[in-house]
């Protein structure tokens, strides 16, 4: 299978970095550790993304946040906790690309619930 691209967003690049220094500050947790460790990890579902991204399901805002596209997600689970994030993005089958629109905490609200 030929695989696609993958872009991340402005928005999705702000999430990621605000991820980042929230664990690089909480040194009790592991700070620069636990961030590179995060940041790792999210490469690593990136890297099954590109190659699959029509196995994963609609995101919840699909069809009500940004009408006009199909938004998909992908739960990203990096720890042995019950939360995981949300990797929002959309597909261009004739681009061959992955845009990720954001990276989402699953415990913040969806994004047309002005959660943006």
């Amino acid at each position: 299978m030929m695989k696609y691209e993958l872009r991340l967003s402005s928005e999705a690049e702000r999430c990621i970095d605000d991820q980042l220094q929230w664990y690089e500050a909480d040194e009790t947790h592991g700070g620069v550790e636990l961030a590179d460790q995060w940041m790792d990890l999210l490469e690593a579902a990136f890297n099954t993304l590109n190659q699959h991204p029509e196995r994963h399901g609609f995101a919840p805002e699909n069809g009500r946040w940004m009408p006009r596209i199909s938004i998909r997600q992908m739960r990203f689970k990096p720890w042995k906790t019950p939360s995981a994030w949300r990797v929002l993005y959309v597909i261009d089958e004739k681009a061959r690309l992955v845009t990720v629109l954001q990276v989402r905490h699953e415990k913040r609200p969806l994004l047309d619930d002005g959660g943006r």
